[in-house]
This record gives C-alpha cells, structure tokens and sequence, in this order.
C-alpha cells in the first residue's frame, strides 16, 4: 500500500505513513513529523508552522528528496535524546569528530549542558569540548 492508502485506515496519520513507506516498503512519498523533530525544525529556523504537518510541507518544500529518507531516522533519533535521554546525547555529541559544534547543537535544541553535566558528572569533559582541548591526544 502506498503512504496515502494508508492514511485511509482508521488511526494512521501522515507521520506513521509515511515513515512504514519508507521502511517498510522502501519507497519515500513524504517525510514523517514528530513532535519532537517538529519543534527542533522551528528552534533552528528551517520551518515556520504551528503544526507537525505544516512542518512536513515546509520541508518537502526545500529539503531534496533524496534526503528525505534519512530525515526520520536521524531526527527521531536526534528528539528522542535531547528529551529523554540527555546523557547519551552529550556523550556521543564530546566523542563526535565536532564536539563544540554537536554540543552546541543540542544546547539550542534545550539541553542545558551545565544542569545535565553535573547531573551526569561530565562537566569536565563538555567544558574541554566546548574549549576544543585535547584530551589523551584526542580532541575533545
């Protein structure tokens, strides 16, 4: 079936149709909005809406659809973290090849890096990140 038989059935929006398309079907018609990957759009600016389904318009509209099947699994992933698992996210954003960028990334996106560092004791390790310090011959 494709995305918009789908949404015929009774409970199933674009989001789950669009993304059991692209998965399961691997074909991609449209973009699967979350709430999560719905407000971070708005914080970095790349849409302007007040709805999940406006934001897949908007950004079916720019985004090249060769990437959108890529969007969900990465910005799912992305939301999911900034919001329900903070630690994880900091931990991969300090080893990633970025640090300072990928930090400040989830600090806009609303991980206060000074409250969950010293929940999760890293407030060393995301200070030498931000600073660009080299830790072990690595940088940080």
């Amino acid at each position: 079936p494709t995305a918009a038989e789908m949404m015929d059935l009774p409970g199933v929006g674009p989001k789950m149709a669009y993304i059991v398309e692209s998965i399961v079907y691997e074909k991609t018609t449209g973009i699967g909005v979350d709430t999560h990957m719905h407000r971070m759009f708005n914080v970095l600016k790349w849409v302007n809406s007040k709805t999940p389904e406006k934001t897949r318009e908007q950004l079916e509209g720019w985004l090249p659809r060769d990437k959108w099947p890529t969007v969900n699994v990465l910005w799912v992933g992305i939301g999911q973290e900034t919001q329900q698992q903070k630690e994880k996210i900091i931990k991969k954003a300090i080893a990633s090849s970025r640090p300072a960028d990928a930090l400040g990334l989830i600090r806009k996106l609303g991980v206060d890096l000074v409250r969950e560092g010293k929940r999760y004791g890293l407030e060393e390790e995301i200070q030498a990140a931000l600073l660009g310090e080299k830790r072990g011959g690595v940088e940080q």
